[in-house]
């Protein structure tokens, strides 16, 4: 089971108590089932995350994106890098394990050493999993409207193909196997969601946007929130 897209670090516990009621009353859920939440930093409080391990959510996913307070100034994060950190603490504390960080690299004005610098904050801090993206820019987003101005740069494609190895290289030093172009984990923790789809095992998708396979052919639902809560699905 999968919570991601959005902010699902926003439910309350009713609300995942309604959520795991209904998914149990129409689907059996193995004893040892990987239930996974996307988190924001700012959301893991001490006692929010004791509520999520008592709701049987064993793995985080947490959206770190660098522990360079330069970085998260520019991609307008909400958190700071003490939040990160405490926020996986938080985490371990109350019993959840099995915990990844989202990390992106590639950022403008960054050096191989401040890429190091977050590399080893992520890898000393226990955390079994980590995925790497290149920071990527998109039509419609702040990046992509600043873009389009001249007001942002990407680096060249060599410098993100450097950082790329440099991400591998230095996390496959550490212990961490990349079995996904992305995602690095230690040995016993790969992403059972994540693994599933490159497996080709069905799995449905719930909510607007979501994907789902069943073994043959993709479908997914309509994008639009107002339209999904109106169509009736």
């Amino acid at each position: 089971i999968y919570f991601g897209g959005g902010t699902p670090s926003l439910l309350s516990a009713a609300e995942l108590d309604t959520i795991f009621n209904t998914i149990r009353r129409i689907h059996p859920v193995a004893r040892d089932a990987e239930i996974t939440l996307e988190a924001n930093p700012e959301d893991l409080t001490p006692a929010y995350c004791e509520m999520i391990a008592s709701k049987g959510i064993n793995r985080l996913s947490i959206g770190i994106q660098s522990f360079l307070e330069k970085n998260l100034v520019l991609m307008n994060r909400n958190h700071k890098s003490t939040d990160s950190i405490q926020a996986i603490r938080n985490a371990q504390n109350a019993g959840i394990t099995h915990i990844s960080i989202d990390l992106i690299y590639g950022i403008p004005g960054n050096s191989e050493a401040d890429l190091t610098d977050d590399l080893e904050k992520a890898t000393t801090l226990g955390v079994q999993h980590i995925s790497a993206y290149c920071l990527t820019v998109e039509p419609k987003t702040v990046f992509g409207v600043q873009k389009k101005k001249g007001k942002f740069h990407e680096i060249p494609d060599s410098a993100m193909a450097n950082a790329f190895n440099q991400v591998r290289t230095y996390l496959e030093s550490k212990g961490y196997e990349g079995y996904e172009t992305s995602n690095f984990a230690i040995e016993g923790h790969y992403s059972v969601h994540n693994t599933s789809y490159w497996q080709q095992e069905p799995y449905l998708g719930i909510g607007p946007s979501a994907h789902s396979f069943n073994g043959h052919s993709r479908q997914w639902n309509v994008s639009n929130n107002a339209k999904y809560i109106t169509s009736g699905l």
